[in-house]
């Protein structure tokens, strides 16, 4: 008996050797339909803008971070980023959440929903390209503060809506606005003066009996001689409970509790008289695609 066992699994051993490698591997893998997956890194791919249709096209929770029991794999010829056309500067479809309170959460990624650029004509025949931005939130809050309300509207009909863009400043939603600087020689106290310039103005529109303490405040965290060559990545952060969080090149500089303050510096990429009209229109089609799949 001990011989014809002996037998048995050598003649069983020499078909696992004969066996390739990755066949022994997929035995041993589950198929992927049957993980639940608590981040999904979106590989290199060829084209930019069908991934960026294709993940609004998703419901929130195949994008990424959703812990839930349809997980997305994006198709293997997209790209992780979207280019911004004027200024040629990438940016990452999927932003993770920059506060410590929000990575505790399992569902804190923003995605990409509008770029855009900022031009400073210096004469007549001569512009330069300042910066260049990416607009980002969170699907899962649009869908559950949004989606109510909105989704049952003909589509052509929403896209058109001021209350769109009015609903989204007012909600407790988290959004992002990255600037990343395309030129050299920009300093930090020029920066400081041309968004206190335009808070004022939205502060005052939105409450004419604001004390500005909020924008005063945010004054305040500039106050350090920060370098700010071309490349350098600015981000502003509202967080759901009205914190506007600034970092640059990756470190936190500062933030401010102001649902007033998050409010008007927004505003000035959705609200009335925007950076951009045509990024403006593009973040309303995105949010429009978002809601009609929740």
């Amino acid at each position: 008996m001990s011989s014809f066992m002996m037998k048995h699994l050598l003649k069983e051993a020499d078909k696992i050797r004969s066996l390739p490698l990755l066949s022994i591997a997929a035995v041993k893998i589950p198929p992927l339909g049957n993980i639940c997956l608590n981040r999904v890194d979106v590989p290199q791919l060829e084209n930019a803008d069908e991934m960026m249709n294709r993940t609004i096209d998703r419901r929130p929770c195949e994008v990424v971070k959703w812990g839930c029991a349809g997980v997305f794999f994006p198709d293997l010829q997209w790209k992780s980023h979207k280019i911004e056309p004027i200024t040629g500067i990438e940016f990452p479809l999927v932003l993770d959440s920059t506060s410590d309170e929000e990575k505790d959460s399992s569902s804190t990624s923003e995605i990409l929903v509008g770029t855009g650029s900022r031009t400073m004509r210096i004469v007549k025949i001569k512009s330069m390209k300042v910066y260049a931005f990416g607009f980002y939130i969170h699907p899962g809050a649009v869908c559950q503060k949004m989606g109510p309300k909105y989704a049952s509207l003909p589509t052509n009909e929403l896209s058109k809506r001021n209350s769109l863009y009015e609903d989204l400043l007012r909600e407790d939603i988290s959004m992002t606005v990255r600037l990343v600087v395309n030129c050299n020689g920009m300093k930090i106290n020029s920066v400081k003066d041309a968004f206190e310039k335009s808070l004022r103005a939205r502060l005052l529109k939105t409450n004419p009996n604001t004390d500005y303490a909020c924008l005063s405040k945010f004054r305040s965290i500039f106050t350090h001689d920060i370098p700010i060559p071309a490349g350098t990545k600015i981000d502003f952060h509202r967080t759901a409970d009205g914190n506007l969080i600034t970092e640059i090149g990756g470190n936190k500089i500062g933030a401010v509790q102001s649902k007033e303050l998050c409010r008007a510096f927004f505003d000035m990429y959705i609200g009335d008289l925007p950076v951009s009209e045509q990024t403006k229109e593009e973040i309303g089609k995105n949010i429009v695609g978002i809601i009609r799949r929740c």
